[in-house]
C-alpha cells in the first residue's frame, strides 16, 4: 500500500493536470474574491450562515472540491488508460493495496488544494482590505483544514468507486461534481422541511457534502467526531464496493 502511495505521489507531482487544476481553482476563486462576488472569508469557508450563499451550499470551500472532482477522476482513469494498472495488479493482486494507496495519495492532493485555496483567500481578503476573521483562532483554522482533508479522502473513495464500477471518467466526474456542489444534501434538507420529517434532513448531514458542511472555523469536538466517523464509513463502504468491482474486471 505504501509503495503504491509513494509511486502515485511521484507521478502526480510530474503531471501537468495537477498544476493546471490547482492554478485554475485559484484563478477562479481569486477572481470571484477580487470582484466582490464572495463577500468575506466566512463565505469562502462556508461559515457565513447565509443559505443563499453559493459557497455555503457547496462543500464549504467553493471551487476546491469541484476541481478536486476533476483531478481525482483524471488521476484514477489515467492509471487504466495508460496501462499502469496492469503493472500494479501483476505485483499486487489484493485490490485493497491499490485502493488504500490511491486514497492516501488523493487525500494528500486534496490537502494541498484545500490549504492553497484557504491561504490564497486569506491573502486576497487582507490585500483588498476586507480583513480575515478567525473566530476559533489558529486552532479553529487548523481543525477546519484537517476536517476538510478527512472529507476529501471520503470524496476520493466515492469517485474511485464510481469509476471502478462504470469504467468511464464521465460518470465519476459527474458524481464528484454533484457531491461537491452539495445538491443531494440540499435536496434532502428541502424534502425534510417540506414533509416535516427531521429524519430526512438529518440523513443529509451524513452525505459527504453534509459532513463537509459540518466543518466550521470554531473547533467542535462533536462535529470533528461526526466528520471523522462519517468519512471513515464512506471510505470503508466505497472501498469495499470498489474492490469488488475491481477484482471482477481486473484481477479475476
Amino acid at each position: 500500500m505504501l509503495d503504491i502511495f509513494k509511486m502515485d505521489i511521484r507521478r502526480i507531482f510530474r503531471s501537468k493536470a495537477f498544476y493546471f487544476c490547482i492554478a485554475f481553482m485559484l484563478l477562479v476563486s481569486g477572481t470571484m474574491i477580487f470582484f466582490g462576488m464572495i463577500p468575506d472569508f466566512a463565505a469562502v469557508t462556508g461559515n457565513s450562515g447565509d443559505a443563499l450563499d453559493m459557497t455555503s451550499s457547496m462543500m464549504g470551500i467553493g471551487m476546491a472540491f469541484i476541481m478536486l472532482s476533476i483531478l481525482y477522476s483524471i488521476c484514477i482513469s489515467s492509471d487504466f488508460s495508460s496501462g499502469f494498472s496492469k503493472n500494479i495488479f501483476s505485483r499486487h493482486t489484493n485490490p485493497v493495496h491499490y485502493i488504500g494507496g490511491k486514497i492516501l495519495s488523493l487525500t494528500v492532493y486534496g490537502a494541498i488544494a484545500i490549504i492553497a485555496h484557504t491561504v490564497m483567500s486569506m491573502l486576497l481578503f487582507a490585500i483588498i482590505g476586507s480583513g480575515v476573521t478567525l473566530p476559533g483562532g489558529i486552532i479553529g483554522l487548523l481543525a477546519y483544514l484537517i476536517e476538510k482533508t478527512i472529507v476529501s479522502g471520503a470524496f476520493a473513495s466515492l469517485i474511485m468507486m464510481v469509476y471502478f464500477i462504470t469504467r468511464h471518467i464521465a460518470p465519476a466526474m459527474i458524481v464528484g461534481i454533484i457531491a461537491a456542489t452539495g445538491i443531494l444534501s440540499s435536496l434532502l434538507s428541502i424534502l425534510g422541511d417540506y414533509l416535516e420529517t427531521p429524519f430526512v434532513s438529518t440523513i443529509g448531514n451524513f452525505t459527504i457534502s453534509g459532513l463537509s458542511n459540518q466543518s466550521h472555523m470554531e473547533f467542535s469536538g462533536s462535529a470533528f467526531t461526526a466528520i471523522l466517523i462519517g468519512s471513515v464509513v464512506w471510505i470503508a463502504v466505497c472501498s469495499g464496493l470498489g474492490a469488488r468491482a475491481l477484482k471482477k474486471k481486473d484481477i479475476a
